[in-house]
């Protein structure tokens, strides 16, 4: 694991709770799995493109490999939703939110469709 932190890192309590997630298929002489996950979250948290991640991480193509397995797998949306309820219940609220709101727009058109009018 690299040395450097990151704000965009996991703290020791998050990895807790989604290593169950990552479980190894197979023993590996390093466990990179943390690591990589944090490169991961780095990118977005920063705009940092694949190629350009710190030296302290795995390299790009290892990170990048990981990250379409696990999104492909369905593995990435399972630990975010799995730290969201985490967040809300160590705030004192309930795990699943209990609201929805959808925003949306009418538009006025013609019995034919397309535009009726033009607004500046």
């Amino acid at each position: 694991m690299h040395q450097k932190r990151y704000s965009s890192d996991l703290t020791d309590s998050q990895w807790k709770t989604i290593k169950p997630y990552f479980q190894a298929d197979r023993r590996r002489r390093h466990d990179l799995r943390r690591g990589i996950l944090d490169a991961i979250l780095l990118s977005p948290k920063t705009g940092c493109q694949w190629r350009m991640l710190p030296g302290e991480f795995a390299p790009w193509q290892t990170v990048y490999y990981y990250f379409r397995r696990w999104r492909e797998e369905g593995r990435l949306q399972c630990l975010l939703s799995a730290l969201r309820r985490t967040v809300r219940r160590e705030e004192g609220r309930e795990g699943e939110p209990s609201a929805l709101i959808i925003d949306c727009q009418s538009v006025s058109t013609s019995r034919a469709g397309g535009i009726s009018s033009y607004d500046a």
